[in-house]
């Protein structure tokens, strides 16, 4: 099935409009809307999203060069070109236009040939310059997927360790028993299930760990968050230093997402190794433990005015009560290969690609925090809902 590209004609004149979409038309890969004001052209992009935008300069109200800057300042639509139509051919208007941060410019009247050929060059190069960043930000998932799975490794290890270790103390034992010769089998009943105890921990962490680390992943699925956290518990207590405590509280209903599971066990890790890592440094000079704590809840859209106010979300809140994070920090938490760790931070990608995730689908993550009293981690996905997928 061949690509559709959405692209919004705005202008004034409706005979201009006509006459722009009788040009383009004819392409059957182009859906063409049309708005007749710059405020209604910012109503538009709020409804659907476009691959490109032409609009007028010379408008009543609010002039296409405003329309412009307000597009380029809102993260949705900002790189979503835009060709202006204009009548004015003098080289002031024509800077004016890219100052604004138009893409390029198509003068009144149109010619068909030229307005087909600008149009399709730059949704072209739109349309590569998303499967790009699809394909950058996929890179950069995997890389950062990489280290954690090591991260994970080093806790397992210690877990198995420990599980194996207290087998060889049951076995000596027994074999101290049998070499006096005390056959009464039912004395041999706790030593029989400290080893097997041991042996199924041992395998069940293993088994949870292969799944998560396979390379595979699965296409968007419903996935139930109060099972996702405990099948993650699992893999990751083994991972936490002595320093810190997880907390888990799980509502009593099933809390339905409609999304990757590793992504989302993605995101829950990275925040979480972050938190583990400010608990240490809060803490590694006293005697106290830290506390990382998890709550999945299900809250309305219009708890927060980034959120569709008309569905309903599903809320992990992440907090901790580690070292906090600085003003500086915050401001730089979500850029790639930013981190405060020096040479000791890993690939600096984590919270980066947990803020991709989460926006890919349609959710939002927010953060506060108080120096040396911790951090709070909002994470919200739209809850699943068959009438929001229709």
């Amino acid at each position: 099935m061949a690509k559709i590209f959405n692209i919004l004609v705005v202008d004034d004149d409706l005979k201009n409009i006509q006459v722009g979409i009788n040009f383009l038309k004819k392409n059957k890969n182009y859906h063409l809307l049309f708005a007749t004001s710059g405020q209604q052209a910012l109503e538009r992009v709020k409804e659907t999203k476009f691959d490109l935008i032409l609009l007028d300069i010379m408008m009543p109200v609010m002039d296409g060069y405003e329309v412009c800057r307000k597009l380029k300042e809102d993260k949705i639509t900002k790189n979503v070109p835009v060709l202006f139509l204009t009548a004015k051919h003098g080289t002031e208007n024509i800077i004016e236009g890219f100052k604004a941060g138009g893409a390029d410019y198509i003068t009144k009247p149109f010619n068909s040939h030229e307005l087909n050929a600008r149009v399709k060059t730059h949704i072209e190069l739109h349309y590569h310059y998303k499967k790009e960043i699809e394909r950058l930000q996929d890179i950069l998932f995997h890389s950062q997927r990489t280290e954690t799975v090591s991260f994970l490794a080093n806790g397992i290890a210690h877990d198995c360790n420990n599980f194996l270790c207290s087998i060889s103390p049951n076995v000596h034992l027994i074999k101290s028993k049998i070499q006096k010769q005390v056959l009464d089998l039912d004395s041999y009943t706790d030593y029989f299930q400290g080893i097997n105890s041991a042996v199924g921990k041992t395998s069940d962490l293993l088994r949870q760990f292969s799944a998560f680390a396979k390379n595979k992943e699965s296409e968007a699925e419903v996935v139930d968050m109060n099972i996702v956290v405990a099948d993650l518990t699992k893999i990751y207590k083994g991972s936490l230093k002595n320093k810190a405590e997880l907390e888990i509280i799980f509502l009593d209903h099933p809390v339905l997402a409609y999304a990757n599971k590793i992504h989302i066990e993605q995101v829950l890790l990275n925040v979480i190794i972050n938190a583990e890592h400010a608990i240490i440094s809060q803490h590694e000079k006293s005697d106290t433990k830290g506390l990382i704590k998890m709550i999945i809840s299900r809250v309305p859209g219009t708890e927060d005015t980034e959120l569709n106010g008309k569905i309903q979300y599903l809320k992990i809140i992440i907090e901790d009560n580690g070292s906090g994070i600085s003003d500086e920090t915050m401001e730089n938490m979500f850029t790639p290969y930013f981190t405060t760790r020096g040479n000791n931070g890993g690939t600096a990608l984590g919270l980066a690609v947990s803020h991709s995730i989460v926006k890919s689908y349609n959710g939002i993550m927010k953060v506060t925090s108080e120096i040396g009293k911790g951090s709070c981690f909002s994470i919200y996905f739209p809850f699943y809902e068959s009438e929001y997928l229709a």
